[in-house]
């Protein structure tokens, strides 16, 4: 009995369901064409004003004394300002974002049908795209329930109060056992909503960004259907031709349009990973903030995360070039070859995702500021080894 081949658009609708309902938990499933404004909603921003609010106030009351405890604050801060930019993002960008899911829902039925090669590839993409969320998701679920077990550690086997946040709420005496666990109620609701809100914020951006590896895969189809026709002469050569045209076209105008859309959200990400690195780790040798080790798991995910995304976007860009210059042009007339000449010099200048509209999105980038970040680490250490 032949097994039957699993159509890509029921898997692709399947990871769309699953970031529907992850996105839907923090009342931010702005994707959904059929998205209002939800009770969770409210919770999550109400969550983040109180964060602020808060941390403002206990910075305010501690500074006099302590003015090294506003670095203690800051860690967090990084991560809150993500997911302010993810969610203000998504809410400015609503129409781009259903559009493009939609279009990619499109992409998927319209090319399942053109054979198993199709097919075969279509999957592939799909299964990436399970494996990349799983990982983000992992990382975020070890980094939180690290942090949470390190807290009911601390809370069950020593005297010793420990937060999961850096702040007090304004009338709760902290010194007592009720107000206490008032406090870390309330650090608890936070930290989740936040943790789920910036898991949210990616599943999206990871959903575009994974795309483009598709592109090539589709284009490498493409180019071989195009050999083949050209190697027969038959009529087919001038649409297959032109098809690869567009192809090109559309892979540059979604790359703009991925570099648009996540500007604000890239820049944001990678300037307060590396902030929040700086500071956590200037807990860690103080010796402050037992989860600092895990949130500092965090902070260098979030800044590689969507480095090596960049990356491989790269790595798709040289890839596509490559691909069309594997068309046999010997095969095909003169104005085809005039044709693809100017097609692989566009190829050659492609769009790039960028930090802040300079910097290129890559793995070196994420290296060079690691390096930053090590110089002002041992300064730091210098600094600490004089006070004593």
């Amino acid at each position: 009995m032949a097994v039957k081949a699993i159509r890509p658009t029921e898997t692709f609708t399947k990871i769309l369901n699953f970031f529907h309902l992850i996105c839907s938990l923090v009342g931010a499933d702005l994707s959904n064409d059929n998205y209002r404004v939800n009770i969770i909603t409210v919770i999550v921003i109400l969550s983040i004003i109180i964060y602020f609010i808060f941390t403002a106030t206990t910075v305010a009351s501690v500074f006099s004394e302590d003015w090294t405890y506003m670095l203690e604050a800051s860690c967090m801060v990084g991560s809150v300002l993500q997911g302010c930019t993810k969610l203000i993002s998504a809410f400015i960008f609503k129409n781009k974002i259903c559009g493009m899911r939609a279009e990619l829902e499109r992409l998927y039925a319209e090319y399942e049908v053109k054979g198993d090669e199709y097919v075969k590839t279509l999957n592939k993409s799909c299964e990436r795209m399970w494996q990349v969320t799983k990982v983000v998701g992992q990382m975020y679920l070890y980094a939180a329930v690290g942090i949470i077990l390190t807290l009911i550690y601390f809370v069950i086997a020593t005297t010793q109060k420990v937060y999961v946040m850096h702040f007090f709420i304004p009338g709760i005496d902290v010194n007592t056992q009720t107000g206490y666990l008032i406090t870390l109620g309330v650090h608890a609701v936070v930290f989740m909503s936040g943790a789920f809100g910036l898991f949210a914020g990616d599943l999206f951006i990871l959903l575009f960004l994974t795309q483009p590896m598709l592109f090539v895969d589709l284009l490498v189809l493409k180019v071989k259907a195009l050999n083949e026709a050209a190697a027969q002469k038959t009529n087919a050569v001038q649409r297959l031709l032109i098809d690869i045209i567009e192809w090109h076209q559309y892979y540059t105008d979604y790359n703009k349009r991925c570099n648009h859309l996540f500007y604000y959200i890239i820049s944001v990400q990678i300037v307060t990973s590396g902030i929040s690195i700086i500071c956590t780790l200037y807990i860690i040798l103080m010796g402050d903030w037992p989860g600092a080790y895990m949130y500092i798991l965090i902070a260098f995910s979030g800044l590689y995360l969507y480095c090596i995304l960049g990356t491989k976007i790269q790595e798709c860009n040289s890839a596509f070039c490559k691909e069309l210059c594997n068309i046999n042009f010997y095969d095909l007339d003169i104005k085809s070859r005039e044709m693809m000449v100017l097609i692989i010099m566009k190829a050659q200048n492609p769009v790039e995702i960028k930090i802040g509209g300079f910097l290129p999105l890559s793995v070196q980038t994420a290296l060079k500021i690691t390096k930053t970040i090590y110089g002002l680490f041992t300064m730091m250490i210098r600094f600490l080894e004089e006070g004593q």
